[in-house]
């Protein structure tokens, strides 16, 4: 299985990189799931990808 490559999201969908501060990353679709990880696990980096 080969990569997924990142493109510009369609309107209305945001995709957000989200580290911890061991430097372990994921990229989450949507604030929501943004602020369902952050209230999880606070102090959390968050990134907008454009």
């Amino acid at each position: 299985m080969s990569p997924t490559k990142l493109t510009n999201a369609p309107e209305g969908v945001e995709y957000y990189r989200v580290c911890d501060q061991e430097g372990v990353c994921h990229v989450v679709r949507g604030m929501q799931e943004v602020r369902r990880l952050l209230e999880k696990t606070p102090g959390l980096n968050v990134t907008k990808i454009p």
